[in-house]
C-alpha cells in the first residue's frame, strides 16, 4: 500500500556519486576560505574579549569584489558599547569599516585598521537600525573577489 523509502545515498548511482562528489570539493575551497577571514576577525577580538566584552555568534561572511562596499544591517541597544571586527585573508589590502544609524550619521568613535583586520567601536545613542559598511580593496589589480569576515561583541 505504501512505498518504502530508500535512503538518498542508497537510491545514487556511481555516476551520480562522483558528481556530488566533485560538487562537494570544489565548493570546500571558498568555504575555507571564509572561516580563514572569520578565523582572523574572531583572533582581532580578543585583546576586547580580555576587557569584558560578550563576541556574539552571529557573523557575516562573504565574497566581495575589490573596492566594492557591502551593507550589513544590525540592530544595537543603546547602553551596549559594541565593537565590531572586520577581517580578509588576502594580504595586500586596505580595509574600510564604518557604522551609520538610520539617518546616514557615522557612529564610530573609535577604530583602528591592521595588515588583515579592521575594527570599530560604537556607543549607540539610540536603541535601532544600524547600517555597517565593510570595503575590502586589494591592492594587486589582478585580484577580482576577496573574502571577508566581521564578527561582533558587546558589553
Amino acid at each position: 500500500m505504501f512505498a518504502k523509502k530508500t535512503p538518498f545515498l542508497a537510491r545514487t548511482t556511481p555516476r551520480s556519486f562522483v558528481v556530488l562528489a566533485a560538487i562537494a570539493l570544489s565548493l570546500a575551497p571558498t568555504f575555507a576560505i571564509l572561516d580563514e577571514a572569520l578565523n582572523l576577525a574572531f583572533e582581532a577580538a580578543i585583546p576586547y574579549i580580555e576587557q569584558g566584552f560578550e563576541v556574539r555568534e552571529d557573523t557575516w561572511s562573504g565574497e566581495i569584489p575589490s573596492g566594492e562596499p557591502k551593507l550589513v544591517r544590525h540592530q544595537m541597544f543603546r547602553g551596549n558599547e559594541y565593537w565590531f571586527w572586520l577581517a580578509t585573508s588576502f594580504d595586500d589590502c586596505e580595509l574600510k569599516l564604518e557604522i551609520f544609524d538610520g539617518e546616514g550619521n557615522p557612529v564610530g568613535i573609535e577604530s583602528f585598521t591592521n595588515a588583515k583586520t579592521a575594527g570599530v567601536r560604537v556607543l549607540p545613542s539610540k536603541t535601532g537600525t544600524y547600517f555597517i559598511r565593510v570595503t575590502v580593496k586589494s591592492k594587486d589589480d589582478r585580484v577580482d573577489l576577496l573574502d571577508w569576515g566581521l564578527v561582533y561583541g558587546y558589553r
